[in-house]
């Protein structure tokens, strides 16, 4: 099996859960897939902003960031998906009218946090958000929204899920990204998504791509590849989808497998 490029997801995938990774041992990693023009791809929820700092001393580094509405490198972003402008609003509708949750704009240019979210929830948004403006009204924002980003209570996750979902309608996805944190998503774009565009950009056909993953978000991910590996810590439904396995996030889950396929 030849492997042309490796997609990891972040959070509780190649991150352990106090959000690091042993660069010694990916250092060695990377090397090896830089020397065997094999490329690496961070395929997250995240902002694309924060995928560059984590990995700003790898510059071979692509990015499918905000769950594969962005696709891009350190120098720039090759393809954006955003909402249209009826749907955001419908979304936007949504949210406004549901209790008990604080939410995110997550636009090219920056993400978008209310003036009146709680003082926590700022501080752990901006970790996740390096470039996060402050605003009256979402209403007001001039940039692509190419996801919404929604806590809500840890033990209610599947009840908001459902609740979003029935409320907006088909024109979008509602995953877990884990922790109480939903993610709105386009219907028709995923880390999948920006696999596929970067498979048509490298000349890389999906059974040459490895990825990892661990959540409700990289399920098409791990479908659309052909080497998948789920987390020892992955849900139920990932652990069923891809057909190999590795160990947690805090054992270095990836780098342990990456080290076992690339016999470095």
């Amino acid at each position: 099996m030849t492997i042309k490029l490796v997609a990891t997801d972040m959070d509780a995938t190649f991150l352990d859960d106090s959000k690091h990774f042993d660069s010694k041992r990916f250092d060695k990693i990377y090397q090896y897939m830089t020397e065997h023009n094999i490329y690496f791809v961070s395929a997250s929820g995240n902002q694309y902003y924060q995928l560059k700092n984590f990995f700003k001393d790898y510059p071979k580094t692509l990015f499918v960031a905000e769950n594969g509405a962005l696709v891009g490198d350190h120098d720039e972003i090759f393809q954006t998906w955003h909402f249209s402008s009826t749907v955001f609003h419908k979304i936007l509708s949504v949210l406004e009218n549901t209790d008990h949750i604080q939410y995110i704009a997550c636009g090219r240019k920056s993400a978008y946090i209310l003036k009146s979210a709680t003082a926590e929830f700022y501080k752990i948004s901006k970790f996740y958000f390096p470039r996060l403006t402050q605003v009256d009204s979402l209403e007001d924002v001039d940039d692509e929204i190419l996801k919404f980003s929604v806590n809500c209570p840890l033990d209610e996750t599947e009840a908001y899920m459902e609740h979003l979902a029935n409320n907006i309608g088909k024109d979008v996805s509602v995953v877990s990204s884990g922790h109480g944190d939903i993610d709105i998503i386009q219907s028709d774009a995923n880390k999948a998504t920006g696999l596929e565009y970067l498979s048509k950009k490298l000349n890389i056909k999906p059974e040459e791509m490895c990825a990892f993953g661990d959540g409700g978000n990289d399920l098409e991910m791990l479908r659309y590849v052909g080497h998948g590996v789920a987390m020892e810590n992955a849900s139920p439904i990932v652990l069923e989808t891809a057909p190999y396995q590795t160990t947690n996030n805090n054992d270095q889950g990836v780098l342990e497998h990456l080290e076992s396929l690339f016999e470095v």
